[in-house]
């Protein structure tokens, strides 16, 4: 019997990992290319996508050395995309979801823009529509050169002790 418990659980825990939501950055609100084009560009994409439902999120961007002049989105905004970004969506949003565009001077050719969590915390934060808080991936951009399609999953960092006990002060 304990053998069954504990197959389904690591089942139920695999199909869930399979279904976390993803955000990454884009070229376009399309989604389907993450190859930055070198110079002004008033189009790099923050999307969440693979959402079953989703009403906010917590996250920071990562620019990879290139310039940011400034991130316009339709939802509402606590923070700084540079380290510690909440956006609140209003009301349940599923499917593929476009949470602004940043402004960008993209100098740094060759460089990796990503998607990481907020400050302090381990893993980027989405809420469902239950206003559960549940973890999400992060993704990257490729400036100037590299692969239009690896846009995979940031490596997270490993967190130190000290770091984990201060989310429980």
């Amino acid at each position: 019997m304990k053998k069954v418990l504990l197959l389904m659980v690591a089942v139920l825990m695999i199909s869930t990992a399979a279904m976390a939501d993803h955000f990454g950055l884009y070229s376009d609100a399309s989604g389907s290319s993450c190859l930055l084009a070198l110079g002004f560009n008033p189009n790099v994409t923050l999307i969440e996508k693979f959402s079953l439902g989703t009403t906010g999120c917590r996250l920071s961007v990562d620019m990879g050395g290139n310039g940011n002049f400034g991130f316009t989105t339709p939802w509402v905004p606590v923070g700084n995309i540079a380290t510690d970004l909440s956006l609140a969506y209003g009301s349940c949003q599923s499917g593929s979801v476009v949470l602004g565009t940043l402004t960008m001077n993209l100098t740094a050719s060759g460089s990796t823009m990503k998607v990481l969590p907020a400050q302090l915390f381990p893993t980027i934060i989405y809420t469902n529509c239950s206003f559960a808080e549940l973890p999400a991936t992060g993704g990257k951009a490729n400036v100037g050169t590299g692969s239009a399609t690896d846009c995979g999953e940031v490596a997270t960092e490993p967190s130190t002790w000290g770091q984990v006990k201060a989310l429980y002060r």
